[in-house]
């Protein structure tokens, strides 16, 4: 969605938002006092603590200022200790999440933001920096999607997100053609070391959306590689679809192989609306058409906004722990929340 297009349905959809709190953070120098206010799933239902098989474990309201914001990606340590995420206006930000004895969301602090790096170093145009998702790399390095100017980076390290000259690796075949503000929303990498992109495409109501997944098990000199495809061949497309209006905006590994898939979408009377969707692992091969499985919604009266971004990591007692961040297009009208859910594997 373009900043102009928010802005006019946050004008519209004020009265849905709430809360404020504050998290102001300097790129490479010392952190500021942080304040993170705790939002619940349903202000109208204190009780409310659940979405469908999605059990609620806390959100957080985050302000930060002219810093923080417009965030699209999002990764989280597979301890849960510290979060990663990028912004469409070519932004890292990145902190330190803290949870409470029973694994519930409490705070955000020592959170930085700098700019991200492009291969002509910093650059202020929004064409080359719409940056809008990043998975990690098992060598340490990172790659992020952007749109606009279609590409995929690779970032050779960063334990605080990505940085350093990047390069880019081959895209799916025919990105050419992708809508210049309908890119490559969503990236990750699944257990097995495949890639998997998504794009948003066209808000023209089709269900049918791209998506592109590596060849499993890609090599050099016989040696099995990281996923990274070495040509455009290497990645093999498939068909998602999202349901009726919705686009994909991100996507995140579940352990049995499959993924959770996160659509967004926007209207008058609906005000905003995310689905999160989970794909079995055997629906994931090349040539297949994909319908996953609707897990649950956030919309009115739950806690909503412009959900962009998903990461999971393990649990303590088996369960897949869940977050999602919105990109508040540093709108006034918008918020920046950062929610976390637990979800335990279908029974067999």
């Amino acid at each position: 969605m373009t900043i102009r297009q928010t802005v006019v349905w946050s004008l519209l959809l004020v009265a849905l938002s709430g809360g404020c709190a504050a998290v102001v953070g300097a790129g490479g120098g010392e952190p500021e006092s942080v304040k993170a206010a705790a939002v619940p799933l349903d202000r109208g239902r204190p009780g409310k603590l659940a979405v469908g098989p999605l059990r609620f474990l806390g959100g957080l309201d985050i302000a930060g200022g002219d810093r923080v914001g417009g965030l699209s990606g999002l990764w989280v340590d597979p301890a849960g200790d510290r979060l990663v995420a990028i912004g469409d206006t070519g932004l890292v930000v990145d902190g330190r999440l803290q949870t409470d004895a029973g694994g519930r969301l409490t705070g955000l602090s020592e959170v930085h933001a700098r700019p991200l790096t492009v291969e002509e170093g910093i650059s202020r145009s929004k064409r080359r920096t719409d940056a809008e998702d990043l998975t990690r790399l098992p060598d340490g390095g990172w790659l992020v999607s952007l749109e606009r100017d279609h590409r995929i980076l690779r970032y050779k390290g960063g334990d605080r997100g990505p940085e350093g000259t990047p390069t880019p690796i081959p895209l799916p075949p025919g990105m050419d053609s992708a809508p210049e503000n309908g890119g490559l929303e969503a990236l990750t990498r699944l257990p097995d070391g495949r890639l998997l992109a998504m794009e948003e495409g066209k808000d023209d109501g089709r269900r049918e959306r791209r998506a592109w997944i590596t060849k499993l098990g890609i090599t050099k000199l016989g040696v099995t590689g990281d996923g990274v495809p070495r040509s455009a061949a290497d990645w093999q497309p498939f068909t998602y679809l999202a349901a009726p209006r919705y686009r994909p905006t991100a996507v995140a590994p579940l352990p049995d192989g499959g993924v959770l898939v996160l659509e967004r979408w926007v209207s008058l009377l609906g005000g905003w609306s995310s689905r999160l969707v989970r794909v079995a692992p055997r629906q994931l091969t090349a040539g297949a058409v994909v319908e996953g499985e609707e897990l649950g919604r956030l919309e009115p009266p739950l806690v909503n906004d412009n959900f962009e971004g998903i990461a999971t990591r393990p649990g303590p007692a088996g369960e897949t722990l869940v977050y999602l961040i919105s990109d508040n297009n540093f709108s006034s009208l918008q918020r920046t929340y950062l929610l976390l859910f637990a979800l335990h594997a279908p029974s067999s």
